[in-house]
Order: C-alpha cells, then sequence, then structure tokens
C-alpha cells in the first residue's frame, strides 16, 4: 500500500499552489479589497489604548460622530460623546 503516490503529490501540490496564487493576489490587492469591504460601515473602530489592568479605551466612530469608550472589567462602561472640530486641520 503506497501512502505517497504521484496523483496525490500532484493534487497536494496543485492545491498548495492554489493557496498561494490566492495569497498573493490577496496581498496585491489588499487595500482595494479592505475599502470595498468597509463601504457602508455605520460603526468604525478608530483607536483602541490599553489603560493598564483590565481597562481599556476605544474612540469610535458611529454615523459620522466620534464616541469614547471607556470599559473596564470591573469598573463597567463609560461613554462620553465628543464634539466635533468642524474647522480644525489634521
Amino acid at each position: 500500500m503506497d501512502v505517497l503516490t504521484p496523483d496525490r503529490i500532484l493534487t497536494i501540490a496543485g492545491f498548495l499552489g492554489v493557496l498561494v496564487l490566492v495569497w498573493a493576489v490577496i496581498r496585491h490587492k489588499r487595500a482595494p479589497l479592505a475599502a470595498r469591504l468597509a463601504t457602508g460601515r455605520k460603526l468604525e473602530l478608530t483607536e483602541t489604548l490599553n489603560l493598564g489592568g483590565d481597562s481599556r479605551a476605544l474612540l469610535l466612530k458611529a454615523e459620522g460622530q466620534t464616541v469614547l469608550v471607556v470599559m473596564g472589567r470591573r469598573s463597567g462602561t463609560a461613554l462620553t460623546l465628543l464634539a466635533q472640530n468642524e474647522g480644525a486641520a489634521a
């Protein structure tokens, strides 16, 4: 009983070749794919910051407004709506 027959080796090599080809295409077209997947989202995670221990701060954009979320396992969750700076340059 042969475990590694030529047809099995060719099948595995072909499968690995297809995987490498798909990986290369995705790496090459990463930015357009990410932009296409991000369209129409109402909630976007802008930044995260670990505050130490089990607390963290999240900066979210929800329907055009910026929200600061501070959450911890024992301290609960706090939401703060941040003011929009219309004339500020980034």
